[in-house]
């Protein structure tokens, strides 16, 4: 990519927060790469790459990419040129995010060429100006001192084992439990897995018009952005099966047309009620990503056991300035803020870099491709929240 003229200073990435709002150069490490994807029947395509880069001065940092010729020059272990990049703020939550003007460009493309070549070889050949050259140094020489990236040696092994090993199971294995998220990708049989891994964002897969940031509920709740949250993750729909119903919308993780009956329950028919629209969670963990549907009882699962309906009657009410009514007090108890609540175990579950992997119990089905799917999350084992979440 053709260099550009440069918006802002080269900043450590322990200074970001104080350039909230305006254009830097940041030089990093990248960690990890996570296509988000959004795919219809006639085809897909990667909304969003979201990496987690460091540098000397900060081990783990967010950076979203949004433009997609950007996406093939970004691999973990590669020493990276961010240019013109926006860094952004919700709340505590600090990331860069590339616009327009933004380039990146490669200036070490492998970690292993650290080792084999020298680092002092490497960052002679990149032709670089002398404040540039200086934090490529600290950077290489932090690389060379921690090691950020130790999962690498045992991924590589784990790939060596894998050509020697039996992965044909019984018929009758029907849970499994998964060491990493490579494991759960090259399962080639339906059946129920178990794994940890941590959340990376929660997203809309809406098929009618939409905007396109609309779908990404992260960025929204730590930008205190709650216009149309409601409408968006909750609907009309089965309580059992968790289809949606009565929309203006609908999402490709569910089938074409509105199921006829419901597969869930014992006379087939339809239980109707408030329910969370289905939505796709990417989890990740060291070795990869995957996108896990998550439908209503699943949805309930991960936000405490909330209703749909709670957060629904609560929010009506703290709107109009009305009590919720008798029946859902009785259900939920009274005085509860269903809907406040349910906004801070949100921002808790979406603040990345601050929880502990989570354990999944998912159902893996593989008549299904990854995104209309084949990862459906059945329940969820929540850590202890900290106070920093709140």
């Amino acid at each position: 990519m053709a260099t550009i003229g440069w918006y802002g200073p080269l900043i450590d990435l322990s200074e970001a927060s104080s350039h909230s709002g305006h254009f830097v150069q940041l030089l990093v490490l990248v960690h990890q790469t996570i296509p988000v994807q959004y795919r219809t029947s006639g085809g897909g395509k990667v909304i969003r790459t979201d990496i987690q880069v460091g540098d000397n001065t900060r081990p783990y940092f967010p950076v979203s990419i949004w433009q997609k010729n950007m996406e093939s020059m970004l691999m973990p272990g590669n020493i990276i040129l961010l240019q013109n990049v926006k860094v952004t703020q919700f709340g505590d939550f600090v990331e860069a995010r590339t616009v327009q003007q933004s380039s990146i460009r490669c200036l070490i493309d492998s970690y292993d060429r650290i080792h084999s070549k020298g680092a002092n070889n490497l960052i002679k050949v990149n032709h670089i100006g002398i404040a540039t050259e200086e934090k490529l140094k600290k950077v290489v020489a932090w690389v060379v001192r921690v090691d950020p990236i130790p999962n690498k040696r045992v991924l590589n092994n784990y790939k060596r084992n894998q050509n020697s090993a039996n992965w044909k199971f019984h018929e009758e294995t029907q849970n499994k439990d998964c060491l990493s998220l490579m494991d759960v990708s090259n399962l080639n049989e339906t059946c129920k897995v178990s794994f940890f891994a941590s959340i990376g964002e929660m997203f809309l897969p809406i098929t009618s018009e939409f905007e396109e940031e609309r779908m990404f509920i992260r960025n929204r709740i730590f930008s205190s952005n709650y216009k149309t949250l409601i409408e968006d993750l909750i609907c009309t729909g089965c309580q059992l099966c968790g289809a949606p119903l009565n929309s203006e919308f609908g999402s490709r993780i569910e089938q074409e047309t509105v199921p006829l009956y419901c597969q869930k329950s014992p006379n087939r028919l339809h239980v109707l009620s408030l329910i969370y629209r289905p939505f796709l969670l990417y989890v990740f963990d060291e070795c990869g990503y995957i996108p896990v549907v998550v439908k209503n009882k699943a949805a309930e699962i991960l936000v405490g056991n909330i209703k749909a309906e709670g957060v629904d009657s609560t929010y009506k009410s703290q709107a109009c300035g009305q009590r919720a009514n008798k029946s859902m007090e009785d259900e939920c108890g009274q005085g509860l803020n269903f809907y406040s609540l349910w906004l801070i175990l949100l921002k808790a579950l979406l603040q990345p870099g601050k929880n502990s992997p989570i354990e999944f119990k998912v159902r893996v089905d593989m008549t299904k491709n990854w995104e209309n799917g084949r990862f459906e999350m059945l329940s969820v084992s929540l850590p202890i929240l900290s106070h920093d979440s709140h």
